[in-house]
């Protein structure tokens, strides 16, 4: 009798884990294109929950030098920032602001739409008073 109940919690724990994973399509890494940006930049967003209102993870945004030959400013890396975005309908886009570097911080504000479910966003980013296009694809 003990085993039944103790199987029975462990099938019901595995069926709540898996219809959690299906109410969060979106889950995993997306490159992320910026247009404008340089070409070697590896931006990219790694999902870590969705919610029809709620958006997290980690963005990563790569401000390196690439292929030139002096050494790098504090800022000229890749930054990994954790976000929260949000969105007010099923018809607005996720918003999300990330600081990006430390000598000269500058505020990212993304505006992500859904495009095919779990496969790719596209929106826009402003960079400071920058406006870019974001494509954002499954990696």
């Amino acid at each position: 009798m003990i085993r039944r109940i103790f199987w029975g919690i462990c099938l019901a724990a595995l069926s709540s884990q898996v219809l959690a994973d299906d109410a969060t399509p979106w889950k995993g890494r997306y490159k992320l294109s910026i247009s404008n940006d340089a070409a070697w930049h590896n931006d990219a967003v790694e999902i870590e929950t969705a919610t029809l209102e709620e958006m997290e993870g980690t963005i990563e945004v790569d401000l390196g030098l690439g292929p030139e030959g002096r050494e790098p400013n504090a800022d000229e890396t890749l930054h990994k920032i954790k976000f929260k975005g949000r969105r007010a309908s099923d018809t607005d886009p996720y918003v999300a602001e990330v600081l990006v570097g430390s000598v000269q911080p500058r505020v990212y504000r993304f505006e992500l739409f859904p495009i095919e479910l779990g496969k790719s966003l596209a929106g826009t980013v402003t960079m400071g008073s920058k406006r870019a296009g974001a494509l954002i694809r499954r990696d």
